[in-house]
C-alpha cells in the first residue's frame, strides 16, 4: 500500500491535475463542502454537486473503518469519468494520465451546461476557461502541510504562493487519513466595468469565454489558484486586466474602458464631414454652421473660400461618466474673398479669422456609435 496517495500532497497533486485538464467536476468532487457564494449557497451547491452525486455512496463506503478488507479498486474501477475520491488517488499514474488526456480533449462547455451558481457565473470552473487559467501558472510546486498544501508558482515571471486548505474526513484501511478540500479553496471574484452600459458593453471575455455583465459588473466563482484574464474589445471601446486568485483576501477587479482608435477615427470623420459641409458653402454665413462674418463691402461670392481648422487636437475619451470630447470648444476658421469698397469702389482682398466652438455628443446605440456635431 502506497502511503503517499493518502497524503495532502497527493490530494493537491490530483486537484492540480483536474484544474490543468479543465475537469471542474472532478475538482468539485474533492471538496468537503462548497462555500456560500453571493448568498446563493443552497441552490448553488446542489447544482454544482450534481456531477458528483453518484460518487457519494462509494466515497462514504471507502471512508469507513468497518470494512478494511474491501479493495479500493472494486469501489471505483467503473467510475473513472466521475469525480475522484481519495481511494482513486491510489490508482496508478497511468490511470491518472489517461483521465487527464480524455478531459483535455473534451469540447468547449456550452454556456447552458455550465456549473451554475445562482447569480455567480461559473465559467471559470470548467472547460477551456479553466484550462486557460491553469496554463498561465508556471513552475508549480507543492509542499505538504498538516492542514493542506502550499502551492508555489509564477505568473508572468512574478512569484506567487497560496495555501490550499484541507480537512481530515475519516480514514481508509484504519491507518491512512482521508482528506477533502475545504470550502476556502473555492472563492468568488468581483468584476467591475464602470460605465459599461453607457459604452454599449453588455458582454466581456473572461479567459477567452463570453461573460454577460449585470449592472456594469459580474461575479465569478474561481478555484484557488486561478488566473483571470479579462478582455473587452468592441469596435468602440477596449480594456483588459489580469488577476491572480489565491486563498487570502478578497478579489475585486476593475476594468477601465478606453476609446478605441476606430472610435476616435469615426469622431474625426464626422467632424471633418461637418466642417467640409460648412466650407463648401460660398457664403459669408454658412447655413447650420457656427462661423460667419459680415462686411459692409460688395462681395464677389465666387471668390469666397473657407479654411477650416485642423481637427487633430479634438480627442475622444471614455470614463465613469461615459463619452466625452475635448479640444472642440476653441476653434478658428479663416475666410477670404474679394470685395469692392462700399465708399470708393476700390478692390479689396479681405481675410477674417473667426473663432467658434463645436458641441459634439457621442453615445452608443446597440452596436453603433452615434456622433452628433452641431455649432456651439
Amino acid at each position: 500500500m502506497d502511503e503517499h496517495v493518502y497524503s495532502t500532497e497527493a490530494i493537491a497533486e490530483n486537484y492540480w491535475e483536474a484544474l490543468r485538464a479543465g475537469d471542474g467536476s472532478t475538482a468539485v468532487g474533492m471538496f468537503s463542502s462548497l462555500p456560500e457564494l453571493n448568498a446563493a449557497a443552497p441552490q448553488a451547491q446542489s447544482v454544482v454537486l450534481s456531477a458528483a452525486d453518484e460518487d457519494e455512496g462509494p466515497a462514504d463506503e471507502d471512508s469507513t473503518d468497518e470494512d478494511p478488507g474491501e479493495s479500493p479498486d472494486e469501489d471505483t474501477g467503473d467510475d473513472s469519468d466521475e469525480p475522484a475520491t481519495e481511494d482513486e488517488a491510489g490508482d496508478t499514474d497511468e490511470d491518472t494520465d489517461d483521465g487527464t488526456e480524455e478531459d483535455a480533449d473534451t469540447d468547449e462547455v456550452p454556456d447552458e451546461d455550465r456549473l451554475a451558481l445562482g447569480s455567480v457565473d461559473s465559467v471559470l470552473l470548467d472547460g477551456e476557461a479553466l484550462r486557460h487559467s491553469a496554463g498561465q501558472l508556471e513552475g508549480l510546486s507543492i509542499t505538504e502541510r498538516s492542514d493542506g498544501a502550499d502551492l508555489a508558482f509564477t505568473v508572468d515571471g512574478e512569484p506567487h504562493e497560496t495555501h490550499v486548505p484541507m480537512s481530515r474526513e475519516g480514514s481508509s484501511w484504519l491507518f491512512f487519513d482521508d482528506w477533502k478540500l475545504e470550502p476556502e479553496a473555492l472563492t468568488e471574484v468581483q468584476l467591475s466595468v464602470p460605465a459599461a452600459e453607457l459604452g454599449g458593453i453588455g458582454q466581456i471575455e473572461v479567459n477567452e469565454q463570453p461573460v454577460n455583465l449585470h449592472e456594469d459588473g459580474a461575479t465569478l466563482a474561481a478555484f484557488v489558484p486561478s488566473v483571470i484574464d479579462v478582455d473587452i474589445d468592441s469596435d468602440w471601446l477596449s480594456g483588459s486586466a489580469r488577476e491572480v486568485v489565491v486563498a487570502d483576501g478578497e478579489h475585486s477587479v476593475e476594468i477601465d474602458l478606453e476609446a478605441s482608435e476606430t472610435a476616435a477615427q469615426l469622431l474625426h470623420d464626422e467632424v471633418e464631414e461637418y466642417l467640409t459641409s460648412c466650407a463648401d458653402q460660398q457664403v459669408l454665413m454658412p447655413s447650420g454652421c457656427p462661423m460667419g462674418v459680415q462686411t459692409p463691402n460688395s462681395v464677389d461670392a465666387s471668390t469666397i473660400s473657407w479654411e477650416m481648422p485642423d481637427t487633430a487636437d479634438i480627442a475622444l475619451t471614455f470614463d465613469d461618466d461615459g463619452w466625452s470630447v475635448t479640444g472642440a470648444s476653441s476653434l478658428s476658421a479663416t475666410v477670404t474673398f474679394e470685395s469692392l469698397d462700399h465708399f470708393d469702389g476700390d478692390e479689396l482682398d479681405e481675410s477674417h479669422d473667426i473663432s467658434f466652438g463645436l458641441d459634439i455628443q457621442v453615445s452608443a446605440s446597440g452596436e453603433d456609435l452615434v456622433v452628433s456635431v452641431i455649432g456651439d
